[in-house]
């Protein structure tokens, strides 16, 4: 609607007539993960959200700029309905949503009502908000990420929808509200939603959506626990948590050769020999497990019927310094050597980078 000064319709005309039934706004639900409106979308109506929270983003490239975060009691998608224009930006459910839509029809009845001088001051207001272009801009050239594909040193930028400084500026917040403000109980430590997206959205400026979705990645990686319509979740390894902020933050120091990358496959071999590793007792003098990397690929062959790793695979976890080059006494024993904890801990280090990867690779398809 971008006529707000037009005549009122006169009263019992087959117009005002077919708009009368319909001069109430309607509730509309969300399922977590269901789209209000894309990006180009023409406009019919704007909304007023009543429960949940739903994130504002628009497409760059292979991803997505994080916007702004809705929650209960705003108004959202007014922009574009206003002024007639199409929608600037998508919405996207974080969780289970009610709404209230007002269309067209109920907003031109109220409209009908204004005087002539609100009817100014609400165009004014509209010109204006089209002034948030700039702060999509800005956002847009702060989401830049880099690179370095081929460890030459060369970088080339690209969109990232959660990088390594959300993860480590997140969680940094974990750490911090653990520590100061969670409460201790048999499975870890419970730590108040709302408190830590006080730290991480409104002091460290992520955006509730990356937050959301780190705390999902987290819970899906068994790090976290979370209840069904909790405003809580428990860290269950305060520990590791804190490690794992170390170890991120150490990689976005080091030089691109050094970092430890890893392939899918590669990571695929690292995990098949921490499933085993257990078996394989340690030497009580050295403090290292000897493994049979030949036969846990033999195990998991029966197991799968089909291979799971090739041993041509395995020394990239030994050029990483995971382990050490494979020892060939037979086609049935090839070992190498691990430091049984320390494998275990960057394995956990390994399966969240991969984890953030994929959810990246994620965004990126769906935003095409």
């Amino acid at each position: 609607m971008s006529d707000f000064t037009q005549k009122p319709l006169a009263p019992g005309s087959p117009t005002a007539q077919a708009a009368a039934p319909q001069a109430a706004p309607a509730v509309k639900r969300l399922k977590k993960g269901e789209l209000l409106f894309s990006e180009g979308d023409n406009s019919s109506s704007m909304y007023l959200l009543k429960t949940g929270m739903i994130r504002i983003f628009k497409k760059k490239g292979e991803a997505n700029i994080e916007i702004d975060t809705i929650r209960a009691g705003q108004i959202l998608g007014e922009l574009a309905f206003l002024d007639g224009n199409p929608r600037s930006a998508s919405g996207e459910a974080l969780m289970d949503c009610e709404l209230m839509e007002i269309s067209a029809n109920v907003f031109q009845a109220v409209v009908l009502k204004m005087p002539d001088w609100l009817k100014i001051l609400l165009k004014t207001v509209v010109s204006r908000l089209r002034a948030t272009s700039t702060r999509i801009k800005q956002l847009e050239s702060s989401s830049s990420a880099y690179d370095y594909s081929e460890k030459d040193g060369k970088k080339s930028a690209h969109y990232v929808y959660l990088s390594s400084h959300d993860a480590l500026k997140i969680s940094t917040a974990i750490l911090l509200v653990a520590s100061r403000n969670g409460t201790e109980v048999p499975a870890g430590i419970d730590i108040r939603l709302g408190v830590l997206q006080r730290y991480a959205n409104q002091i460290l400026n992520i955006p509730v959506a990356k937050i959301t979705s780190f705390v999902d990645l987290l819970t899906q990686a068994g790090l976290m626990t979370i209840s069904e319509g909790s405003t809580e979740v428990t860290l269950k390894d305060i520990d590791f948590m804190e490690n794992l902020i170390t170890y991120i933050n150490d990689e976005n120091l080091l030089e691109p050769s050094k970092r430890h990358d890893i392939t899918l496959r590669g990571f695929l071999v690292m995990s098949m020999i921490n499933k085993n590793l257990a078996k394989y007792p340690v030497d009580e003098i050295t403090g290292l497990t000897t493994v049979n990397v030949a036969e846990i690929r033999s195990t998991e062959l029966n197991a799968a019927g089909k291979e799971s790793f090739r041993l041509e695979e395995f020394p990239e976890l030994a050029n990483l310094g995971y382990c050490t080059p494979l020892s060939v006494k037979s086609g049935a024993e090839q070992t190498t050597l691990v430091k049984a904890t320390t494998f275990q801990k960057f394995y956990r280090f390994q399966r969240v980078t991969m984890m953030i990867n994929a959810l990246n690779e994620q965004k990126r398809r769906t935003s095409r």
